[in-house]
This record gives structure tokens, sequence and C-alpha cells, in this order.
């Protein structure tokens, strides 16, 4: 028999009890404080936070070293985005195939089975650098299997959160993922710069090796039969309608809901037009004048951002109008992004200030970034019931990868044509005007969907009323 959430959420309503009964003693420092309570709660969290943890500074590593390794092959950014564009394919065919197994089998097996083949592709990416000349097709293949087993676990982990804890603790559940995520992206770039400059490509992949290979051991300590598909929740397998129509399934539900489709619509926005991650090791070589180590510090700027963001994030308890921070946030990040350009444009003219103006920017758009994810993947999970989970987050993952993938290709053919600094300024000011055009719609559906949205409909207490 699978356990219900009965246990669980009674021993979170103990503790928000306990909470609420101190709130008023608390100092405001208090109350931005990270809420750790999904860690001390519930050891299937535990379990998957720390594989999820392990994954991330994995694939952090991994980023920086295959940016770096194509740019050195190829010295064009057009090929670090199209790698981007390998990876983005490669999610979309396991996506369409994760996302609706994640709604009809064992989402712990499908994780397990799909962090275990990605061990294959580091292996293939750690085999190809010990070459003389290693291959940019392997590179580009590598990549696309890399997205193929990301894209059929991915929508199964993102899926699995809400069996683990109930709804009202889904945003401080994001906070810690946002939280473990972003120190990858610090550390990560670190390390992989690092490496590459003291050491050799092929022992930062074998570094990537050893952490993907602990993955799916780590994953295989979450309880066998939690995260089995709720009987009688879909049809029988005799009567199962073909995938196509279980996908059409996910796209009425998203198109049907307002808020989904908004948080969504705004992400790829925000990814395709002010895409920049494509950019790092042209804007670390060519316009800062550094080595791999400058290239992983532009890296980690962003990351830097959100892990400030993620540290205070206890303010997502008592968030009122979370609509209207997403589209704050979405505002600031595409400002930041067009301000990176004019300081980029400003080194190459041969002023001081963009020297240290880029990286406290790309921090400021991490920032803007993970304030807006928490709140977002909360509303996501909150939205959208268990039994579609798995296609609705497939299709958030989707735009996810796609969106920064067409992003970064059109940032390098921009920065190929013209310059960094112009691309990131076209880019950010495109991302800026669209989304406060929509904004001043009004009758607009971002208006009437997000910015009118209240604390009943949240990640906060509100959230099971």
């Amino acid at each position: 028999m699978k356990p219900g959430p009965g246990a669980s959420e009674q021993a979170y309503a103990a503790g928000d009890e306990a909470r609420s009964g101190a709130a008023p003693r608390q100092r405001w420092w208090a109350r931005l404080a990270l809420d750790l309570g999904p860690l001390r709660q519930s050891p299937a969290f535990r379990s998957l936070y720390l594989a999820r943890s392990v994954s991330m500074l994995s694939v952090a590593i991994l980023a920086v070293a295959v940016a770096w390794q194509v740019y050195g092959i190829s010295a064009s950014s057009i090929h670090v985005a199209g790698v981007g564009i390998g990876l983005a394919l490669g999610s979309l065919i396991g996506i369409v195939w994760g996302g609706t197994l994640a709604d009809r089998a064992d989402r712990r097996r499908i994780m397990i089975l799909g962090r275990a083949a990605y061990v294959t592709v580091v292996a293939i990416l750690w085999a190809n650098s010990l070459r003389t000349e290693p291959g940019l097709p392997e590179i580009y293949l590598a990549t696309l299997l890399s997205g193929l087993t990301g894209g059929i676990s991915a929508p199964a982990l993102m899926a699995a959160m809400p069996r683990l804890i109930p709804p009202q603790h889904l945003a401080a559940a994001g906070a810690l993922n946002a939280l473990s995520m972003e120190l990858s992206r610090l550390v990560g770039p670190l390390i992989a710069g690092a490496l590459l400059a003291r050491y050799s490509i092929a022992l930062c992949y074998a570094v990537v090796l050893i952490g993907a290979a602990l993955v799916p051991l780590l994953l295989a300590r979450l309880p066998r039969d939690l995260l089995l598909p709720d009987a009688g929740a879909g049809p029988e397998p005799t009567q199962r309608p073909s995938m196509l129509a279980q996908w059409r399934d996910g796209l009425k539900h998203v198109r049907h809901n307002g808020v989904i489709a908004c948080l969504l619509a705004l992400d790829l926005a925000m990814m395709l037009f002010a895409g920049v991650h494509a950019l790092m090791p042209q804007l670390g070589q060519a316009v800062l004048q550094g080595g791999p180590e400058m290239v992983g510090y532009l890296y980690a700027a962003p990351a830097f951002g959100a892990l400030v963001v993620a540290l205070t994030s206890g303010w997502t308890r008592r968030l009122a109008r979370p609509g209207r921070l997403v589209i704050a946030c979405a505002l600031l990040w595409g400002i930041a992004i067009a301000l990176c350009g004019v300081a980029a444009g400003g080194i190459s003219a041969g002023l001081p200030w963009g020297v240290w103006a880029v990286p406290v920017l790309l921090a400021v758009t991490g920032m803007a970034d993970t304030a807006s994810d928490i709140v977002r993947g909360a509303l996501l999970q909150i939205h959208t019931p268990d039994a579609l989970r798995g296609r609705v987050s497939g299709l958030w993952l989707l735009q996810g990868y796609m969106g920064p993938a067409l992003g970064g290709l059109q940032a390098g053919v921009l920065a190929t044509w013209w310059s960094p600094g112009r691309a990131l300024l076209a880019g950010g000011t495109a991302c800026t005007a669209l989304i406060a055009m929509l904004l001043a719609m009004p009758g607009g559906s971002l208006r009437k969907n997000l910015w009118r949205l209240g604390p009943g409909n949240g990640p906060g207490p509100g959230a099971l009323k």
C-alpha cells in the first residue's frame, strides 16, 4: 500500500503552528531566513535533495567544460550555442516520452534509469577528451544524448515533489532546490575553471563522471512505493490513449489555465530574447581578455546573485501577490541583460568601469531569475493535478531547454555579426519592451492572470484553502 500524505501533513501542520506562534517575536532577518522545514521533516525529500545536489554540481562543471572545449575547437559562439540546440533537441525527444511515463509509471524507477544512462554520456565526453584532436561531432552527439536522458528523468523528478511535501511548503522546497542549484552554479564553474587552467579537460570530465555515477545510487535510497502512480488516476493499460492524446490533455490543461500559460510564456520570453550563457566564453576571452578562470567567474556571477536570494527566501511564506513578483523579476532580468551589454560595449571602448559592471549585472540577473523561479515552480505545482503533473512538468522543462537554446543561438549570431555587447543590449531591450507592452494591455492575459493573482492562489499557507 502506498503511504498517504496524512502523517507528513500532520507533521508540517505542527511545525506551522509552532512557527506561527513564534512569529510575533521574530526579528525581520529571521523572517527572511531560509525555511529548512522540508529537509527536517521529510526523509524522502532529503534523499532526493542530496541526489539532486550532486547532479547539479556535476552538470555545472560539465557545462563550463563543454563550452570551453567547443569554443577552443571552433573559436565560434555559434558552435557554443549549437551545442545548446543539440541539448534542447535531445530534451524534446526525452520529455515527450518521459512526461507521459511520469504520469503512469514508477517515478523513482524512471529517475534512476535516466540518471544511470547519463553516466554513459559523460563517459563519451571523457573518452573524446583523451584523443590528440578531440572531435566536435562527438561533443554534439554527447550533448544530444545528455538532453535525451535528462528529458526522460526530469519530469518524474519535478512531478515527484508534491508527493514528498504538502502544497503550502512547495515554495520552501523550491527555495532549497534553488539554493542547491545556485551553489552548484557558483562552485561548479569555479572548479571547472581551476581544473581547466591548472590541469586538463580530461580531468574535468573525470570529476563529472564520478559525480554522475553517484546520483543513481543516491536515488535508490528513495522509498520504493512512495512515487507509484495513483490507483484509478488514469485509464487502465488496455484503455490508455495514445501518447499524442495524452500530450493533448496536458496542452489542453495549460491552454485553459491562464496562470500556467502566462508563466510558460513569460519564462520563454526571458530566455528567448535575453540569453547570455552562450556568450560567456566570448565575453571572458575576447571582451574581458581573460582565460578559462575568467569564463568560470562569469558563469558563477549569476549563481552568486541567485544564492543571495535563496538564502533569504523566507519572504515566500508571506507573499501576498506572487504574480506581480514574477512579472517584476522578468522586467528586472531584461533591464540587467541590456545594461550588461552597455557595460561590455564600454570595455571595448576602453572604459574601465565595465570590467566590474559585467559580473555585477550578471549577478542581478541571477537574483531576478531565482526569485521568480521559486514562485513560478510553486504556482505550477499548485495549479496542476497530480495525474497531469508529469506532462505539464515536461512542457515546463521543454520551454526551459528550448528557450535558452534558441536565445543562445540568436545571441551568438548577433555577437558574430556585431559584438557581444550589442547582442546583449538588443536582447535585453526586446525582452523588457515585450513584457512591458503585454502588461500595459488592460484586458491582456498577463494582467488578468498574473498581475491580479491573489494570496489564496499562491505558494504560501493559503494554498490549501
